[in-house]
């Protein structure tokens, strides 16, 4: 038997011509067998139980307008709170790159309008239940607040898990009935929307900062005894030892609280009174969600591209490729191809996912007269949407790409914060389960967009990863 080629119960195994997709497989399951153990490893190791308001003071004196700060940091200048102002700013720039993403998909920004008008604000109410929800013990909301209270998205208290799942809820039914009117697949929407939620909440980490926020578990005694506190006058810097030395001096002097006991957290002993540093965890936060945007946006999509073959090289003569033109209009978007110079993204949407393959169509329709039931399938329409064989990412990867990386890095942060500012209010394991079960789907959800769904979901004349032809 040819070990290249085999069939195992009737199904037809050939290495040589499916080389590629074997090692696509087999990189998925590297990845998520990594991940699991990442997961079960870090949880075992890394896992802090602590709880920050009754261990620190961020003041000198009890009094929040002696908050212990440096160069400045505080939660609003001239009566302009930051917090609100980073969180705005968030979404502006997530509304602002998703309207980018209508534009290239070609899709309507009227429904992207809708979305906002719809979505954001149900997300801020999810944000603002979770988040006062045994906010200050177990079966007490913070502010004592009732139910009707936990809504009230313009008091203190916001979880963005809440947030985000209460808009995602929001736009898929938004979306699905949008969708349908335009034959344009909710995950279309998803891909284009989603991702973006990353820069709103990279942002919004800063005006955590300011809010002396988001703070991780102790990482050392940065002065012991308490000769650093000058009371109402502040803080002496003088014999204070910065652990974070690398990092600039307002951020790290920021990171310093008050011990009001005396204990050990994280294996760091301290006594009251002692200045104890903590872990810069909303800036990890920030950086690794950016990075994850960074890799949504620009990697995942072009990815299948840069590894399949290319239109220029397949149909010779017809595309008069520049990579020099494709670098400028990448920095430069709105420039055009022209026939005499053409970037490689405009060939792949003449080529591919704005072409329709008039050939392949017709063999479909004649298929279609044969048997109506086998080729009305969503399988066999998506075999004839197969424009020469390219291959590309599919719709609805860099949505759940999203809630895969999200959700990667607050489990590892979620492992160093207290538990009175966890996801789910002093349950840690419950907090974590919840997180893990979260990045796991966006996964397999990733995984099976890419292969399982377009053989399940797919219908004549819709727009998926390119668009598919129509019956018309």
């Amino acid at each position: 038997m040819n070990i290249k080629e085999f069939k195992f119960n009737k199904i037809s195994f050939d290495f040589k011509r499916d080389k590629l997709k074997w090692i696509s497989i087999g990189l998925w399951a590297s990845l998520f067998i990594v991940v699991i153990v990442l997961f079960s490893v870090f949880w075992a190791t890394k896992n802090v139980i602590w709880t920050q308001e009754d261990s620190f003071s961020n003041s000198t004196t009890g009094l929040a307008e002696d908050q212990i700060s440096y160069g400045g940091i505080a939660k609003s200048y001239g009566g302009i709170a930051i917090y609100p102002m980073a969180m705005t700013m968030g979404m502006l720039v997530a509304i602002l790159f998703s309207l980018y993403k209508f534009w290239k998909k070609g899709l309507d920004v009227i429904h992207l309008s809708i979305g906002i008008a719809i979505c954001i604000p149900i997300s801020l109410m999810g944000a603002s239940f979770f988040g006062k929800l045994n906010a200050q013990s177990p079966g007490v909301n913070a502010g004592g607040v009732g139910f009707w209270g936990l809504f009230a998205f313009w008091e203190p208290g916001m979880a963005i898990h809440g947030g985000v799942y209460g808009g995602l809820l929001a736009g898929i039914i938004l979306f699905y009935f949008v969708g349908r009117k335009t034959k344009t697949s909710m995950l279309v929407y998803a891909d284009a929307i989603v991702p973006n939620i990353l820069l709103g909440q990279a942002i919004g980490r800063w005006g955590n900062f300011f809010n002396h926020e988001v703070m991780g578990a102790p990482v050392a005694v940065t002065y012991h005894g308490g000769g650093w506190n000058l009371g109402s006058n502040g803080v002496d810097w003088t014999n204070v030892h910065d652990y974070y030395g690398w990092l600039p001096k307002w951020i790290g002097r920021n990171l310093m609280v008050r011990a009001d006991s005396s204990q050990t957290i994280n294996g760091i002993t301290f006594n009251k009174g002692d200045l104890v540093q903590l872990s810069p965890i909303f800036l990890y936060e920030s950086l690794s969600l950016l990075a994850a945007w960074l890799i949504i946006t620009f990697i995942i999509p072009n990815i299948t591209k840069w590894i399949t073959k290319k239109p220029w090289k397949v149909e010779t003569g017809k595309y008069n490729y520049k990579l020099s033109f494709s670098i400028k209009q990448w920095f430069m978007p709105w420039i055009k191809s022209t026939d005499e110079v053409q970037s490689g993204r405009d060939i792949w949407n003449l080529a591919y996912f704005r072409n329709i393959d008039e050939k392949a169509k017709e063999q479909y329709l004649i298929s279609l007269e044969l048997d109506r039931k086998k080729y009305l399938k969503p399988k066999e329409i998506n075999k004839a949407n197969k424009l020469n064989d390219y291959i590309s990412t599919k719709a609805g990867v860099e949505c759940f790409a999203y809630f895969f990386a999200w959700n990667f890095v607050r489990f590892f942060l979620e492992l160093s914060r207290p538990d009175d500012h966890l996801f789910v209010m002093y349950d840690k394991p419950l907090s974590l389960s919840l997180i893990l079960i979260s990045s796991i789907i966006g996964l397999i959800g990733m995984i099976a967009s890419q292969y399982w769904l377009p053989s399940l979901i797919r219908k004549n004349g819709y727009l998926y990863e390119k668009e598919y032809f129509s019956l018309n």
